[in-house]
């Protein structure tokens, strides 16, 4: 019996457990928004327990500026990622490697033509499309990638390893100021002070989510990674305990 053997498959297991609680968890989403539809800003204060919208975005104080694209934005998330080279017998692998990431909201109001609402991202739930390059300017700046050439070329050196700015992949998602919004949480009275209908928060909901996408593209995107995670936590629970149970055979 191999101790070491069985600590593996005992951690490829646990693994396999987290990626079948995360999809787990995106298959609920996905299954409650599709128990009610949008309503208009104007009627949502009416409602009670966990309510939809859909609108524009536009700012309530201050926004953000993204950090890779430089958009105006009222939340944003980031990652830059850096390939690693390994040198074995039987050639030379990569693989990406998170080095920075991080994200950033403000409060800000979804308009329709109803009414407007003030929705306060803190604590959300965030649905982004994402947008990536592995292209910079010559002050090593991410720009978009535009399909054209980059004069940087990347190389694997023996003895140096990776070389070039295409080693860093940068990935951006934003909510951007003047697109479009899909939010889930509960209505309630704006604070005092804020000039709007009603605010969307996630106070006693169940979901509280923020989306730049309608409301059937973000369930489709959740079911698409509730069943990615389910999957993958499947194959990893089975392999995990397949190699304990051979080993203890």
């Amino acid at each position: 019996m191999d101790l070491v053997s069985i600590l593996i498959g005992l951690i490829v297991a646990g693994l396999g457990v987290a990626g079948l609680a995360v999809g787990g968890s995106s298959l609920r989403r996905w299954r409650r928004l599709g128990a009610d539809d949008p309503v208009s800003i104007a009627s949502a204060i009416a409602e009670s327990g966990t309510v939809e919208i859909e609108g524009d975005v536009r700012p309530h104080d201050s926004t953000l500026e993204s950090p890779h694209f430089g958009e105006e934005c009222v939340a944003y998330e980031y990652a830059v990622e850096k390939r690693r080279n390994r040198s074995s017998k039987s050639g030379s692998r990569s693989r990406w490697r998170t080095i920075d990431s991080g994200g950033a909201s403000r409060p800000f109001v979804v308009q329709d033509e109803t009414g407007t609402a003030y929705v306060d991202p803190e604590g959300a739930s965030l649905s982004l499309e994402s947008e990536r390059t592995r292209k910079t300017n010559a002050g090593g700046e991410p720009v978009r990638d535009d399909g054209g050439w980059n004069v940087s070329v990347s190389a694997n050196i023996p003895g140096i390893g990776s070389a070039g700015i295409r080693n860093r992949r940068y990935t951006e998602k934003r909510l951007d100021v003047g697109g479009h919004c899909y939010a889930v949480g509960t209505a309630e009275r704006p604070p005092a002070g804020v000039d709007a209908d009603v605010a969307i928060v996630g106070t006693d909901a169940p979901t509280f989510l923020i989306s730049d996408a309608t409301e059937a593209e973000t369930r489709r995107r959740l079911l698409l990674r509730g069943v990615g995670y389910a999957l993958v936590g499947i194959a990893g629970v089975a392999l995990g305990l397949g190699v304990v149970g051979t080993e203890l055979v």
